[in-house]
């Protein structure tokens, strides 16, 4: 099936696009969506998704159709065709 994903502030530079298409087996969660994503735009995005372990980075934000979806559900989160995906950046300052 496939999904749209969105990059957002530094994400999107380091993705080199704004948004992409995505194909993700039926059933994918949004834990496998990020490691899909990993594969697909290489070392430097993945680092910021997905941990050495395989699991999702705390630090990202995530939200399915602008739904926020909070670090202990990105597991079992499951995802459908033409879901969007956003991945949001840590935020900071002061």
């Amino acid at each position: 099936m496939e999904i749209t994903v969105q990059f957002e502030a530094q994400l999107r530079h380091v993705a080199g696009v704004g948004q992409a298409s995505l194909t993700v087996p039926d059933g994918s969660s949004v834990e496998d969506a990020l490691r899909l994503i990993a594969a697909q735009f290489g070392s430097a995005l993945g680092e910021r998704l997905v941990a050495a372990d395989g699991t999702a980075q705390r630090s990202v934000l995530l939200f399915v159709n602008d739904k926020p979806i909070a670090h202990a559900a990105v597991a079992e989160e499951r995802l459908k065709a033409g879901d969007v995906l956003l991945l949001y950046p840590p935020i900071s300052g002061g």
